[in-house]
C-alpha cells in the first residue's frame, strides 16, 4: 500500500468536516467523519495513451490496487473520467461499493465488471441521498462529447463541496448547485475540447461565492490544454478576493470544516 492510501486510511476527520486529496486531472478522495471515503472521476491509469495516444504527464498519487472506497462517483464517460482500466480494479478490490454516474457512463461501468445491483443513475437536476452523503446533479455543459455530463455537489452533512466535472461556462445551469452555499468549488480549467479555462473558472467562483476554490483538469496531457492554475489565482484575486484559491499537487490533502453558524 503506498503513502497516500496508507494516510487516507489512517485519517481521523473531526465531526463537521471532510478531508478530501487531489489524485490529479479531475480526480478526488473525500473521507467523512464516520470514515466514509468517496472518490470521484479517480483516473489512475495510463489509459487514454492507450485508447487515445495522449501521454500522461503527471504520475497518479494512488494505484487502483490500493484504493478503499464506499462510492465513486463519476462526472461522464470519458477515459479520463471513466476510468476503463482502474476502475476494474477498483470495483474488484471493493466488492461493496456502489457506482453512482449519468446514463452516459452505462456501457462504460458494465465493461468495467460493475453488477447493475451496484450501479447508480444519476440524472440531471436531482439529490440522491447514497451511502452517508448526499449527492446533487446538475446538467453540465461539454458540448456534443457528452450530451449527459454532470456537475455534482456532495454534501456530507453540512459540508458541500462542487466539482464541476468537464464543462464550459454555464453558470444559469449550475444555480441550484450555486443556492447550496458552496464550501468548496472543484472547477476544470484546462480550457479546450469545451471546457473552462482558468478566466471562465474565476468567473464562477464569482457567482458560486464558495469559501475556498481549488482548480483541476490540468497538466495531464499536453493535448488537453495546459491550463494556466497561477492565471485562475490571479482571476480569483480579481472577480473573487473573498474567496480562499489555493493550489495542491497530486496527493495532496485539505481538511474542510463546517460553515459557522451550522
Amino acid at each position: 500500500m503506498n503513502r497516500l492510501a496508507e494516510e487516507i486510511r489512517a485519517a481521523e476527520v473531526p465531526a463537521g468536516a471532510v478531508r478530501l486529496w487531489w489524485l490529479g486531472q479531475a480526480g478526488f478522495a473525500f473521507k467523512a467523519p464516520g470514515g466514509l471515503v468517496v472518490y470521484v472521476d479517480p483516473y489512475l491509469s495510463d489509459a487514454v495513451e492507450r485508447l487515445h495516444g495522449f501521454k500522461r504527464l503527471s504520475v497518479a498519487p494512488i494505484e487502483a490496487e490500493d484504493v478503499e472506497a464506499a462510492l465513486v462517483v463519476i462526472t461522464h464517460e470519458h477515459t479520463d473520467h471513466l476510468d476503463p482500466d482502474a476502475l476494474p480494479v477498483i470495483a474488484k478490490r471493493n466488492p461493496k461499493c456502489r457506482f453512482a454516474a449519468p446514463a452516459g457512463c452505462a456501457e462504460g461501468l458494465r465493461n468495467a465488471g460493475v453488477e447493475p445491483g451496484r450501479q447508480v443513475l444519476l440524472e440531471p437536476n436531482q439529490s440522491r441521498a447514497l451511502d452517508g452523503v448526499t449527492v446533487h446533479t446538475a446538467p453540465a455543459d461539454h458540448g456534443d462529447f457528452s450530451p449527459s455530463a454532470l456537475a455534482i455537489v456532495l454534501d456530507f452533512g453540512g459540508v458541500c463541496i462542487m466539482h464541476t466535472g468537464d464543462t464550459s461556462l454555464r453558470t444559469a445551469l449550475f444555480k441550484r448547485l450555486f443556492d447550496l452555499r458552496v464550501d468548496v468549488l472543484l472547477p476544470c480549467i484546462n480550457g479546450v475540447f469545451g471546457n473552462m479555462n482558468h478566466i471562465d473558472a474565476a468567473m464562477m467562483v464569482r457567482e458560486a461565492k464558495p469559501r475556498i476554490a481549488i482548480p483541476c483538469h490540468f497538466w495531464t496531457f499536453a493535448e488537453q490544454g495546459g491550463g494556466d492554475p497561477a492565471g485562475f489565482l490571479d482571476g480569483c484575486r480579481r472577480f473573487a478576493p473573498d474567496v480562499k484559491a489555493l493550489l495542491l499537487k497530486p496527493g495532496e490533502g485539505l481538511t474542510v470544516s463546517r460553515r459557522e453558524g451550522q
